[in-house]
């Protein structure tokens, strides 16, 4: 977020001293309503409504606007249970990645990504992992997930796995899953939808033959609000949302203890975004899933976290109850980023509102 305000000054920066026209494509009405002159609300290729930016959010004519601009997640997430048994947890991990100089390519230095992060998560509990662009958010995930070497203890279910040959962790994985962010580039467009849900189910010889496959199919694609006749379709036959909505279904059909999800609402537009945090919360109370929610949309983390975890180049620099974090943060950094997603004031290069 603060990068993204950033961004903008430039953008507005520029314009000024160039005196350039912008056309801005974006699914963000925070940033229509701080940026723009005047709005075109677009639906199935054709104009429903523009006019003046205040015309349009103060007094929206059409049922399609007003239904972009109710569309903000909001609710609490589902609560959390303190006694719960701990999914995931991992020890001062670290992710350092070597730069190489001269002809023999010495390491020189270290990108330090996560620099001695410590985390845990609890059936039941979503613990929301947000900072910017390069802070080390995703890879503290795939750390965790052991898609990425680290140093540091890293517990699953009390079971320690860091030290895991892979053969020894395969049997493990069925309960730990991931959801990426671009629904687009996630799924393969050679496999039918049946077939990318299926695949982890043939991995790990589940849910019996071809038919008892099916049938899982078609239950855990009705779960996440999919016709279960879809899955004979292909991923370009489906909405963004529809398509994330299948990514979650492939997770979800291995009958996970733990969900990574890695900005999975980044590149959809407001609506649909409600839908997918209003369908996690729904999967969350009804299997007791433990969440670890990659994020830099703090509206969408705070729809969903019950922690929350603030990361600024590889380490933590603020941890705690989600709602203390938002209501009461002590750290400058969380303070700008609090600042830069509610809009409350513009954020410098240093990262620090002014």
């Amino acid at each position: 977020m603060t990068i993204q305000a950033q961004i903008l000054k430039l953008l507005e920066d520029l314009q000024a001293k160039l005196g350039m026209a912008i056309l801005f494509i974006t699914h963000d009405l925070g940033i229509v309503r701080r940026i723009a002159g005047r709005v075109c609300v677009l639906r199935a290729g054709e104009v429903v409504e523009s006019g003046a930016v205040a015309e349009i959010f103060d007094n929206p004519r059409h049922p399609y606007t007003r239904q972009l601009l109710a569309a903000e997640p909001k609710g609490d997430p589902p609560p959390e249970v303190t006694e719960a048994p701990e999914m995931i947890a991992g020890e001062g991990l670290k992710v350092w990645f070597p730069l190489k100089r001269g002809l023999f390519g010495r390491v020189a230095d270290h990108v330090k990504a996560v620099d001695g992060v410590s985390a845990s998560v609890r059936e039941g509990q979503t613990l929301g992992v947000v900072g910017e662009s390069g802070s080390g958010k995703t890879t503290l995930g795939l750390a965790l997930l052991r898609l990425l070497s680290s140093e540091g203890a890293i517990r699953f279910a009390g079971q320690r796995i860091d030290g895991l040959p892979s053969k020894t962790l395969r049997p493990l994985r069925k309960g730990m899953q991931i959801v990426f962010q671009d629904p687009f580039g996630s799924l393969s467009p050679r496999l039918s939808v049946g077939e990318i849900v299926e695949e982890g189910l043939l991995v790990h010889g589940l849910a019996g033959d071809h038919a008892a496959r099916r049938a899982r199919i078609a239950q855990t694609l009705e779960e996440v609000g999919l016709d279960p006749a879809a899955q004979d379709r292909y991923p370009h036959e489906f909405s963004g949302g529809q398509r994330q909505r299948i990514a979650i279904a492939r997770a979800l059909a291995l009958k996970p203890r733990l969900l990574v999800l890695d900005e999975p609402t980044s590149a959809l537009d407001v609506s649909v975004q409600a839908q997918i945090v209003d369908l996690l919360r729904d999967l969350q109370r009804r299997y007791r899933l433990a969440y670890l929610f990659i994020s830099h949309d703090l509206r969408v983390v705070r729809a969903l976290a019950n922690h929350l975890l603030v990361m600024k180049s590889g380490r933590v620099v603020e941890a705690g109850p989600a709602r203390q974090v938002f209501e009461t943060p002590q750290h400058p950094y969380t303070r700008a980023l609090l600042a830069a997603a509610l809009n409350l004031e513009t954020v410098g290069d240093g990262g620090v509102a002014t």
